[in-house]
């Protein structure tokens, strides 16, 4: 869309899946004001981000510190027109460690890189920004520091 800028989103208004947004965005939907902004999970910690609503228009992002984005994140709410975040999970590769410590080596290892990463019980999710390979190829200097199978 053409226009004098981008859409300024600069708070969380609220969540998509919570009342009073839910029955309100449905409305929304159905009239052809809901729009969406795909964000790669990998990006979904910056504060500051530029892109463009699945119908076209330029949108940029600028949150506060204390707000972080995720998935179905209410940005923007006006004008019979609504803008919500879809975070897109995007490639990843399972680590499991098998003890307590290699979970530590493990998490340690993958903080130095600087990968972005999702915990769960048991399991860490690396967000792979890159070639799979190329994190295999780094995952295999660890092998000697830590246990754990990649899934």
């Amino acid at each position: 869309m053409t226009g004098q800028g981008p859409l300024m989103l600069d708070r969380i208004l609220g969540q998509a899946a919570e009342e009073p947004w839910a029955e309100r965005l449905h409305a929304l939907d159905h009239l052809g004001g809901l729009e969406t902004v795909a964000i790669p999970e990998a990006e979904a910690g910056r504060k500051r981000i530029r892109l463009t609503t699945d119908r076209g228009r330029d949108c940029a992002i600028a949150l506060p510190r204390a707000q972080k984005l995720t998935d179905g994140a209410v940005l923007y709410c006006r004008d019979g027109m609504a803008i919500v975040a879809r975070i897109d999970g995007g490639a990843r590769l399972r680590l499991v460690p098998q003890s307590l410590g290699d979970a530590l080596r493990l998490g340690h290892w993958c903080g130095n890189l600087h990968w972005k990463v999702v915990f769960g019980e048991g399991w860490m999710d690396v967000i792979l920004d890159g070639p799979e390979a190329r994190y295999r190829d780094r995952l295999r200097d660890l092998a000697t520091l830590a246990r754990f199978d990649i899934g």
